[in-house]
């Protein structure tokens, strides 16, 4: 028999605290699939902030890009980089590009930085604070935190905070903060950063096990199962055998396909051993060591060893992109930020160009827009693999990322080196796009955007608007005209 209705925030639960949290059913929500039942408010929004460590094009190339459509409007041409957007069964109906933007320099407006590209112009872009002083440290708040303080009240994440490039691959430098995309406020008006996981393995835990009980033996024993690597499922069996005769025809449907993805997920892990860190140590392998791949002396050239600074960031994207659908899928979060290649990325991308550089020096000793936009292209079907994951996902009478805003960020554009005064540079915050998915609150997808010069995080705004959140970030106001 079927019941008539369930909770939304319904949990099974299993050994030791382990706990799933199941999708939007039919018996969640009222009679229309807009609302969830008994008044209990809308299907809930959700925020997405991606980060690219690119810029547009090669140093000293003429070609601007092979990312901006010919045209602005529906129905836009796709480029070498944009190519992958036609992957998935074609997401390019849910994205939109929005090109002729940049951030202003020599501390000339709202959001603005000096010269010193790599520090300086990250945190504009980051929080629409200006950057006097070329610190790479933002000045206020980044949109994840803004967000998740808005509409992440009742969540069991607040905001969650993703790491795919897991180290800086350079022997002679340090990141300095070029590795993070999320600040938070202090309370006392500062901000203090907060790292991305870089662990898909505990990142994975901690989506599954954030009901740990305070018992310390029980504690101890969801380490313990999940050290042996047994099912989440399995933990939840019995709650499982319960559930499902008493759900609907299209529930039931559901549901399976929720456990599927979750399993399917678990395969995926069991496949990599865990990173070195003390948030999984509880996971090592006996004799494995962890796939992250060493340093390299040299950016690139005579020198590089291309079998080192790669540590399979596309099996971890993939993963990550994984877990972020499920944490949006089961309301367990409505804020995630995903830092995919860290600012001035010196990630090997030897594996998938075939080009014997790291990500940053492509641009500059290579020096073409096209071997840039190899990179770009691998960077956007990571974005488009999750658009089409959130996209193929009922919730209700639409999808999730009908109720989902999504900003995918580069660090630069392609033109004036203020620094310099060189044009056609990879140091430019001209000609910067921005890329976004969904649909929340009216966010239009599937068009070519003109920026008219506008900030980047105009684009933001509008993402943020979209999700309910009536304000705008740092020092730059207003929305992007045509977005939402």
């Amino acid at each position: 028999m079927a019941i008539r209705s369930l909770n939304r925030r319904t949990f099974l639960r299993g050994v030791g605290g382990v706990a799933i949290a199941l999708p939007t059913l039919e018996i969640m929500l009222n009679r229309h699939g807009d609302a969830l039942a008994g008044g209990a408010g809308p299907v809930p929004r959700r925020f997405f902030i991606g980060f690219h460590g690119q810029a547009m094009g090669g140093d000293g190339d003429p070609l601007r890009d092979l990312y901006r459509p010919d045209a602005f409007g529906p129905n836009y041409d796709l480029k070498a980089a944009t190519m992958p957007l036609s992957n998935y069964g074609d997401v390019r109906p849910d994205v939109s590009i929005i090109s002729n933007l940049r951030i202003p320099y020599n501390n000339s407006g709202p959001g603005s930085w000096n010269t010193e590209f790599h520090l300086g112009a990250l945190p504009p872009l980051l929080c629409g604070v200006s950057n006097p002083d070329d610190s790479s440290t933002c000045r206020g708040p980044t949109a994840d935190q803004v967000v998740a303080a808005a509409i992440g009240a009742g969540t069991t994440f607040e905001s969650l905070q993703y790491q795919v490039q897991p180290s800086w691959y350079l022997t002679d430098s340090a990141p300095y903060g070029r590795d993070i995309l999320s600040y938070r406020s202090d309370g006392a008006g500062g901000v203090v950063q907060v790292p991305g996981q870089t662990s898909p393995r505990a990142a994975y835990m901690a989506l599954f096990t954030g009901f740990v009980p305070p018992d310390p033996s029980e504690a101890a024993e969801v380490a313990r199962e999940l050290a042996r690597r047994r099912s989440i499922l399995d933990l939840v069996d019995g709650n499982i055998s319960r559930l499902m005769p008493r759900l609907g025809a299209a529930d039931k449907i559901r549901m399976q396909r929720h456990f599927d993805e979750i399993r399917a997920l678990e395969d995926r892990l069991a496949a990599i051993p865990p990173d070195a860190t003390g948030e999984c140590s509880m996971f090592a392998d006996p004799g494995a060591d962890p796939p992250i791949g060493g340093n390299n002396a040299s950016a690139g050239g005579d020198g590089f060893d291309v079998n080192a600074g790669y540590s399979d960031e596309d099996t971890r994207a993939r993963i990550f992109s994984d877990l972020i659908h499920m944490a949006f899928t089961c309301d367990l979060s409505r804020s995630v930020a995903m830092l995919y290649t860290m600012a001035q990325s010196h990630m090997n991308v030897n594996s998938f160009t075939g080009i014997p550089y790291d990500q940053h020096e492509v641009g500059h000793s290579v020096g073409t827009t096209e071997a840039v936009s190899q990179i770009l292209a691998w960077q956007l079907d990571q974005f488009a693999y999750l658009v089409a994951k959130l996209r193929d996902t009922p919730e209700g009478a639409a999808s999730v990322l009908d109720n989902t805003a999504m900003v995918l960020l580069y660090e630069g554009g392609h033109g004036l080196d203020p620094a310099t005064g060189d044009e056609n540079r990879t140091h430019s915050t001209e000609n910067m796009i921005v890329t976004v998915a969904g649909r929340a609150g009216g966010f239009v997808s599937g068009q070519h955007i003109d920026g008219n010069g506008m900030h980047p995080v105009n684009v933001i705004n509008s993402a943020m608007r979209a999700v309910g959140v009536d304000t705008d970030l740092g020092e730059v106001v207003g929305t992007l005209d045509g977005l939402i």
